[in-house]
């Protein structure tokens, strides 16, 4: 098949389906140019998204200050802004949250076809909502029987049904269902590499990215190699929080110190899957756009660690320790919100001013 004479903004397969259909409906019901429409959806499933949010924190019991601190390092991570400027980020965190939220905790059968529903958007919208969208099978590992068995399965087909669906229709419309990755592949040079992580190149700035990266006036001048190599800095740290987070929260866990460590299971892995794939589809491309394409590993996150911090005995800690570990955690989160935030204004800034982010 020839790609010479698509338009690739405008093709019908050159992007996941969701966010395309959301944004025709909604501009359809409000009777709003779809360019308004564009921001008025990524509104919304923002808003959706905070409650989800919320409704984990309140099923958790977090305390209102750690709420604040989770819900503030979310809002300004560096390309947060994604989540409300027309992009897809609002739609499939919205349904993610969503999915994980209605299965986890309800065991009724319509609302766990709620959960499906999401799953099904969530897949829609984003090629990493497939393998995410299979996470409820661990309940059969688990050891699920009887209704809830049926359920799970009935939960993850119908999930599944929006990329499928989706590949389905390529099928019979152009008769390749791999022409989603094949428009990628052609326009925009994404091959997946599945073995990027395990590879040098990955992480090792080259020396003019090092250069951009450490310049003074190259977030404001440069035209897209500074915001490049930060986005390849950003496979570095999202892989060693990703780690860290895992490696303590198992180790917590294997001592007996830490409960309720299959209500996360999900979230560590939707975080691993969501990175994995990202970084093997940019491989090709320098890891160029991961610091946009971090923000869902970063929310799932932070979600991982509340529950794990509400849900672990910390008394294992001596007390004389104690104050010292207070004050370091302190230092720590202020030491990363601080940086967090100057790269987000740096960002939105060089958004506003149609200067390449991600």
């Amino acid at each position: 098949m020839s790609f010479d004479k698509i338009a690739y903004e405008q093709s019908n397969v050159a992007f996941f389906p969701g966010y395309p259909l959301a944004v025709a409906g909604i501009s359809h019901l409000l009777s709003v140019d779809p360019e308004l429409g564009l921001y008025l959806t990524a509104q919304l499933f923002c808003w959706l998204m905070w409650v989800y949010l919320f409704l984990f924190y309140r099923r958790w019991q977090i305390p209102p200050l750690w709420q604040i601190l989770a819900s503030l390092i979310i809002f300004i991570y560096p390309t947060s802004f994604y989540l409300c400027v027309g992009y897809s980020e609002s739609l499939f965190m919205a349904s993610l949250l969503g999915f994980l939220y209605w299965f986890i905790y309800w065991d009724r059968p319509l609302l766990m076809l709620l959960a499906g529903i999401h799953g099904l958007a969530m897949s829609a919208t984003r090629i990493v909502g497939l393998p995410v969208a299979l996470i409820p099978l661990l309940n059969l590992w688990q050891g699920s029987r009887g209704r809830r068995r049926l359920w799970t399965m009935v939960t993850v087909g119908l999930a599944l049904l929006g990329g499928l669906g989706f590949f389905f229709y390529c099928q019979l419309r152009f008769g390749r269902w791999d022409l989603y990755m094949e428009m990628q592949s052609y326009f925009t040079g994404v091959k997946a590499n599945y073995q990027a992580l395990f590879q040098a190149h990955t992480y090792v700035l080259s020396a003019d990215r090092w250069q951009s990266l450490l310049s003074i006036s190259a977030p404001v001048k440069d035209p897209g190699l500074w915001a490049d190599a930060l986005s390849q800095l950003f496979v570095s740290t999202t892989l060693g929080s990703l780690l860290v987070t895992s490696l303590v929260d198992g180790a917590s866990v294997m001592v007996g110190k830490s409960r309720c460590w299959r209500e996360r299971l999900g979230f560590h892995l939707a975080a691993w899957a969501m990175f994995y794939i990202a970084a093997a589809a940019m491989s090709s491309l320098g890891q160029r756009s991961m610091s946009r394409y971090c923000l869902p590993v970063h929310i799932v996150q932070v979600l991982a660690l509340v529950h794990w911090a509400k849900h672990t005995d910390f008394s294992f800690i001596p007390q004389r320790m104690r104050p010292y570990l207070g004050v370091a955690l302190k230092l720590g989160y202020g030491l990363l919100a601080f940086i967090f935030f100057a790269l987000n204004q740096i960002l939105t800034w060089r958004y506003v001013h149609h200067l390449w982010v991600a």
